[in-house]
Order: C-alpha cells, then structure tokens, then sequence
C-alpha cells in the first residue's frame, strides 16, 4: 500500500509534525503493508508509539473510511487492499529539506564472492560439484544418540550459557589427539582454535597478518576463497606455479611474504600431492621470509592409494598455521573446522576469534567431541573412504569406457579429479553447457571456486569432477549421456568439428559456430528430414531381465558383416571367427583421419569420433563401396559396379593414392584425410570390444510405424538376426545368448547416431533416425551390443539362444491376476526403468499396489539410482 494514500483524509496524518502525530505515527504502521495483514491492537500500538489509545482509535477509523483497513468481529484489523481507482498522489519532498551533497560510501576494497553455481545445481539430476560429500553417509543415528546425551547431561547450561572462544576444550583435545596419530602433528588443546570451516581460517589469518603493503602468496591454479579473502585486506597476491609434485618452490617469492596458502595432501584443483622434499623446502624458504604458511590439510583423510608424508605443521610448527575441517567426511552443513597455531599466536587468533563471532555453538561441538573421544569417527572415516574410493574407480572406468585413455590427475584421494579434456572434445566451457542441457553438472575450474592467476590452459581444457554425492550407477549413467551429448554436438551439421581436433587459440570460449562445408552433391529436399512424419509418443519395452521359460524364441543369423575402414561400406561375410573379449577381425580397424588431428599415424590411440572422417557429415563416403583382402591387405573400391580405387594398405606410396582418392569424396577436408591402422582394438564410437546386433523384426515394426522404408544397412551391425520378436533384444541386455555354439554377453542397448540418417544405396542423408527415435520412445537406442564369452566360430543361418542352454531354463511363475482399474506405470528419464504400482518391487520389499507417491522420499531407482523426481507417468500408445 502506498503511505501517500493515508493523505486524503480529513486528517493530514502525514505530516510528522503537526498536531495529530500519533495518527500519523498509527497510519504509518498500515502503509506499505501486504493485504490480509493483521494490525496490531488499539492498546498494542498506544503503548509501542506512546500515545492515547484514543489517538490510535481515531487513526483506525480514517483508514477504515479510506477503505485500507477493515475490522473484523472477533478477529482484529486487517490491511485492505486498496481502490484500483484511485491513484496514489506524487509524493514531494517537504518544504526546508535539501537533499545531502554526499552519497552513502561504498567498501574501499573489492570483495568477490566464490562462484558456487547454486541455483544451476538446483536443477542437475547428476552433480558433480567437487567437494561434497553424500549426505546417505551422514552418521544420523550415531549424531543422534550423541546429541541426546549432551542434551540430557548439561543440555541447559551448555545451551544457557557462552563458552570459550577457542572452542569446547572436550573437541579441542579430541582434535590434538586425532591429528596426533594420523597426521604427526604434537599440538597441545591451547593452540587449537575452532572454526566454522577452512574459510573462516583463511579469512582469521588474513585479517592478523594481511594489510596494504603486504604480500601474499598461494598456489596458481588455486583456490578462489584464499584469493578472495587476500584480495579483501589490500595486500599483494602472487602466484605460485603448481606442477606434478604440487607447489614449486623455485617460484615462490624472493621477497619478504606475510602469508603462503598451500593444500598439500590434494591440491585444489589439480589434486596432486606435495612431495615431502618440497614440504621441507617451503618451511625452510618460510622460515627466511618470516612467512606463515596456511596449510589447508581438509583432504587428508580420504587418501585411497598409499599414506600422506607427515604435515608441514608436523615438522615446521613454528611457521605454520594448520587448517582442518570435517567437511569431507561428514559434510558441510556441520560447519565446524579447526586451526592449530603457532604457540606465541595462540592468544591473539583467539582473541581475534572472539571479535569475529565469540566462538561456534556449543551443542554441535559437544556432539563431535563425543564422537571422536571413542573409536566412533575414526570407524566413520574409514567407511566414507571405502565408499569413495568406490566411487573414484567407478568415475575413471566409466570415463575410459565412453572417452578412451583419459588424462587424469588428482584420483589418488579427495572427492574430485582433474579431467584434461581430449583432442576431439571441446573446450570445457562448451561441455559444460552441453552437460547441462542433459541435466549433468560438470564444472571448468572458474565455476567451482578455482581459478589461475596467470593465464593457463587448465582454463579452457580442463574440467573438474566431484564425486563424493553421487552413486556408482548414477555416475555411469551420467558420462554415458555426457558422451552422447558431445556425440550429438558432433552430429550437428552446424557444429564445425575441426576447432575439436586441437588446441583452441587463447581467447574466449566460444559455442560451436556453423561449420563451413556445404555438400555440393547433397539435395536440399533431403536435409534432416525425420522419418516420423508425426511423431506419435510412445516408448520401447523398458530394461528387464528376460523371462526364463519353455517358450523362448529362436531366432537365426540372416547375414554378417565387416567395416574395415570406418565410415565406409560394409563387407559382407559367411563367417567370422570370434575371439573372446574381441571385436570381429580387421571391423573398423582403418580410419580416416582429419588431417592435422592429434593422432600419431604408426600407433594410434583410440579417440572420439570428431577426429575422424564421419558418415554421418560426409555422406560422399556411401558413394563407394570397398572391400578388403586380409591376408594381402588389398582394398578395392567400387562406384556404380566400376571400379575406381584399389590398393595395398601396407604400402606407403599406395596407402597416399587411396587417400588422395578419398579426398574427393570429403568436399569439407582442405587436404587428404591420413587413412590410420588401429594396434590394439577398432575405431568404433566407444573404446570397448563390442560386436552390434540388430533385429530385423525390431525395424519391421518401425516401418510399420514410421510408414518408412528402412535398409537395414543404415544401422551398420555386425550382425542381423531375424526370427525373434520385435524389441526382444532389448530385454536381452544383461543375459547372455548363444550363437550357434558361442556366447556373448549382451552388454548394452545401441545409442544410435547420425551415420543411420544416409541412405546406403542413394548416398543422401534422406531421414533423421535419432530424432524419430527419441519421438517414438524418449531416446534413441537401437540394436545391442555384444561381447564374445569365447572363441569360436558364428555363421549365417546359426541359431540364436537368448538366456543360456534349454536345459537350465525353468518354468515362469504364475503370474497373480492384473487388479482392477486402470495400470498407472511410471519410467525413470535416467535409464527407462518402468516402476508398476501394481507390482510393486518386491526385490525392494515394496508390496504390489504400492503408489509411486507413496514411496518413501530417498528411495531410488533400482536400475541406475536416480531420484524420484526423476520418474515420469508412462504413456501406452497401444502398439
């Protein structure tokens, strides 16, 4: 409400100094009000204003005629809403007032706050902020029982009562003995102080020793929170360089330095450990310059492969200030850290302590300290340790299964790593906004509170990943998108894929801009086109394990195929011999590559597909069908039933003339593709051994769908199979099949990418196969993947077993009948789990009839972990 209003009435209540001040001082306090407010009683606000209540009354009653307030029987007085009619008069300045010559000053240093992301993070399903630790890890039980017991015996006086400022002297001494025997530092209780946190540590040191004219020191790449917190006291603050073996020593200042942050057991952000000879060198180089090194050791619990060396402040306690805190291991919220000083700064830190915020909250602490006085904490740790350590392995496996042999540092210990982003992957800022378009949180170093005082590359490759919050499936399940997603950008006819191939030049990070080919042989009419002319909602049966039964159908091999170079035409063959753990012999074993990709021509690594002549951008490839002798190495290469191209792969000067050969077939390459021999393993999408299946049924049924023509060759498989069900591959995956007489493991669905969109047999990019998938069934899978159990040999017309020999299969259950009413299912978007009220999980001991929101709040999906948030009601379309 505007306070203007209050001026129309036959009383002037506006004016602070006439002879009606309490009815202005009452009508103030309606003014600015929301509706539906209840006012304070006429005796209530007599005495708050000192006035008559007579003053008050009449004071209602002009705004009760103003219509702003209106009283109710038995209730009170209520802010009204005011006459849309009638407009609030121009408020003016009192006569005799001027208007100050001077501005409201502002703080003479800058102060930056650490870039957290927060409200992004709101809306991640998959977060892998560094730092955090799983809140399931949180000993609730055991917090709970001791917080009871502090409550009970000296609850009110602990609570009644302020305590020391260095801290609870039971923590304290809890503290110096558990530092004493994991990181060897002899501390008495009176050089321990605690804190809300290594921040406020930080933030304590600089304020005792930081002002204009000081110098400050700390690592580069490092910390925002130190930096910030140096920045605030006008001090000077260099950069020290950071290499494998943590801080370099040679780089420190050779001039007089008041304070070195450090984080030797995990450096933020790279996570590479200190060396203990250059934890000796810096204590010596501080001991010259009069320095305190602030050792921030908030990491050294969580050491998964070896020990930490002994601390700085084990060996150098009269020039450290050491910085702990239990946020890794119980979690941030607790907000509780500690610091141990020098013994001749002990007084004065405390002192200071005390101006800050005389001391942290008693309960939290008596809580903690009864906890680490028994063996309780110390069991805690070594449980959080293992699960992370889980955790870490789980995050470097799937990161080798989607990107190849990946460049990591900092997996040794804490609860992120340091990813060098690959040729063939964009700079770290594109992923990130690709990783947030699949609700994946991936941080560069400058949006999770790092930053580089010098300009580096770490910058613009390189990203970090916490993963202390996550859980092993989710953490498979979100690289797996991650790779999809960058997989996607690399589809996109916009996206110019060679400012992948290598280092981008310094500057901004920019998104991928409109690549510069423009095939002049594609028609225009078959650009993208989706092969669902309306899309009908629908999805494929859901991931389940297959029924076991009598009744399993028998399907057969109706071809198999080859790819000896990736991205050109398939081989057809009779048989193949397979190895176990192998791909098929001589598949995608050649590749085009880009010709300035980063790719060594005689031993070349395994890469993202953006380093290669891609089908799916360069359709010209389909134009030609080739063909490989293995035992000579001869390829040969055919175009409308002539041939054009042949040559020895063995051979250099042949090698050059295939290539140049190929080169008009790749109108967007300014010179030759480098056409490259894998050693080890095969060129496919993802660094793993995998055969591809594809059911003939499963694209008939398409077809009938899409109303679409499909050849089979788009999907290039390895092998084609007919006679089973539409869609039962799926429900293959985790089971093994035989064929004739080998097995394989069904590993996984088929994403499936943008070469399918080419037609074979025209060489024109006619349809949008992932697009129509997605359409029909939320994503674009199709066909499977296989690993070979064994060697053997597999042919056309073999049989296909699902679920291993006849003999072990055993009759299906009974299946209870269907209740009454409509079936209300519900699919996860993490990996289309589809949870059935009526079924219930009873693996889960969630009985049938169970509604999806009666399920308890932290229960998860079975399959991979995500939330139930995550679940969407699952639509039938009939088919």
């Amino acid at each position: 409400m505007d306070a203007s209003s209050c001026a129309s009435g036959p009383i002037q209540c506006r004016d602070p100094h006439g002879p009606d001040r309490g009815a202005a001082e009452a009508c103030d306090h309606a003014c600015g009000l929301p509706v539906g407010t209840r006012m304070p009683s006429s005796r209530q606000l007599s005495e708050q204003l000192a006035v008559a209540r007579n003053t008050v009354v009449r004071a209602y009653e002009i705004l009760m005629t103003e219509g702003l307030v209106d009283s109710r029987p038995a209730s009170g007085i209520f802010v009204s809403a005011p006459d849309p009619g009638c407009a609030p008069p121009v408020p003016t300045a009192p006569q005799g007032v001027r208007e100050p010559s001077w501005s409201m000053p502002l703080p003479s240093l800058p102060v930056r706050f650490v870039q957290r992301s927060g409200t992004i993070r709101s809306r991640l399903s998959f977060d892998f902020y560094p730092g955090r630790s799983h809140h399931a890890l949180f000993p609730l039980k055991l917090w709970r029982r001791h917080l009871a017991k502090n409550l009970t015996f000296g609850g009110a006086r602990g609570l009644t009562e302020g305590g020391e400022a260095a801290g609870l002297l039971a923590l304290r001494s809890a503290i110096a003995l558990y530092i004493a025997t994991t990181r060897g530092i002899a501390a008495d209780p009176s050089r321990i102080i605690i804190v809300s946190g290594v921040q406020e540590g930080i933030s304590l040191a600089s304020r005792l020793f930081l002002h204009r004219g000081t110098l400050a020191a700390l690592e580069d790449p490092g910390s925002q929170g130190a930096l910030y917190a140096f920045e605030a006291t006008g001090s000077e603050t260099v950069g020290v360089a950071v290499d494998q073996d943590g801080l370099v020593p040679s780089d420190l200042p050779l001039r007089s330095t008041a304070l070195l942050y450090v984080t030797p057991s995990h450096q933020f952000p790279t996570g590479v450990m200190l060396s203990a000879g250059r934890r000796d060198s810096i204590a010596a180089w501080a001991r010259r310059c009069g320095c305190y090194i602030l050792e921030d050791d908030s990491d050294a619990d969580l050491r998964f492969e070896g020990s930490n060396p002994p601390a700085i402040a084990a060996d150098a306690p009269d020039c450290t200030i050491y910085l702990g805190s239990f946020a890794r291991t119980l979690g941030a919220g607790l907000g509780l850290g500690f610091m141990v000083v020098p013994p001749r700064l002990a007084e004065v830190v405390v002192a200071a302590k005390e101006l800050l915020d005389g001391g942290n909250a008693w309960l939290d602490q008596a809580t903690l300290a009864e906890m680490m006085a028994g063996n309780s904490y110390a069991v805690h740790v070594a449980r959080v340790r293992a699960h992370y350590r889980e955790n870490r392995d789980r995050l470097l496996a799937a990161l080798r299964r989607s990107f190849g042999e990946v460049s990591i540092s900092g997996e040794t210990g804490g609860l992120h790593l340091l990813w060098h982003l690959p040729a063939g992957v964009p700079d770290a800022a594109v992923v990130e906004n690709l990783a947030r378009r699949s609700r994946i949180g991936v941080y560069p170093l400058a949006s999770c509170g790092a930053m580089t005082i010098r300009p580096s590359l770490l910058d613009r490759r390189a990203l970090l990943l916490g993963f202390g919050a996550l859980l092993p499936k989710q953490i498979e399940q979100a690289m797996d998108r991650l790779s999809e997603a960058i997989d996607d950008t690399v589809d996109d006819l916009k996206t110019d894929v060679t400012t992948y191939l290598v280092e981008a030049p310094q500057g901004s990070v920019q998104l991928p801009g409109r690549a510069r080919r423009t095939p002049m042989h594609l028609d225009s009419r078959f650009r993208q086109q989706p092969a669902l002319p309306k899309p009908r909602r629908a999805r494929a049966p859901s991931k389940t394990r297959i029924a076991q039964g009598p009744g399993l159908t028998m399907a057969s091999v109706s071809s198999i195929y080859r790819y000896p170079i990736k991205g050109l035409s398939a081989q057809p063959l009779a048989q193949i011999d397979t190895e176990a753990g192998r791909p098929i012999p001589y598949d995608r074993v050649f590749a085009l590559a880009r010709p300035t990709a980063p790719l060594d021509r005689d031993d070349p690594k395994w890469a993202k597909k953006g380093l290669f002549a891609m089908l799916m951008l360069d359709e010209g490839l389909a134009q030609v069908a080739t063909s490989l002798d293995i035992d000579t190495m001869w390829l040969t290469a055919w175009r409308a039933g002539r041939q054009v191209a042949a040559g020895c792969l063995t051979d250099p000067a042949q090698r050059e003339q295939l290539e140049r050969f190929f080169w008009t077939l790749l109108p967007s390459f300014k010179d030759p593709p480098v056409l490259i021999r894998s050693r080890v393993g095969h060129f496919m999408d993802k660094p793993d051994s995998v055969i591809s299946l594809i059911n003939l049924a499963t694209l008939r049924s398409l077809e009938e769908r899409w109303g679409v023509s499909l050849d089979p060759l788009r999907f290039r498989a390895n092998i084609y199979i007919d006679g089973a069900k539409a869609f039962e591959e799926v429900d293959w995956v985790g089971n093994e099949v035989t064929i004739g007489g080998t097995t394989f493991l069904v590993d996984r669905v088929n994403g499936r990418c943008g070469a399918t969109n080419v037609n074979p047999a025209t060489a024109r990019r006619d349809l949008d196969i992932p697009t129509s998938l997605r359409a029909s069934f939320g994503h674009k899978n199709l066909g499977v993947y296989l690993i070979a159990r064994q060697n053997g040999t597999i042919a056309v017309g073999d049989t296909v077993l699902a679920s291993g020999s006849i003999e072990d299969v055993a009759a299906p259950p009974a299946r209870s009948p269907e209740p009454e009413g409509p079936r209300r299912q519900f699919i996860c978007r993490g990996c289309y789990y589809i949870y059935d009220e009526s079924a219930g999980v009873p693996q889960q001991g969630i009985p049938p009839g169970t509604a999806l929101m009666a399920l308890p709040t932290d229960w998860r999906c079975p399959d991979c972990g995500s939330e139930k948030l995550l679940f969407v009601p699952h639509v039938h379309d009939g088919s």
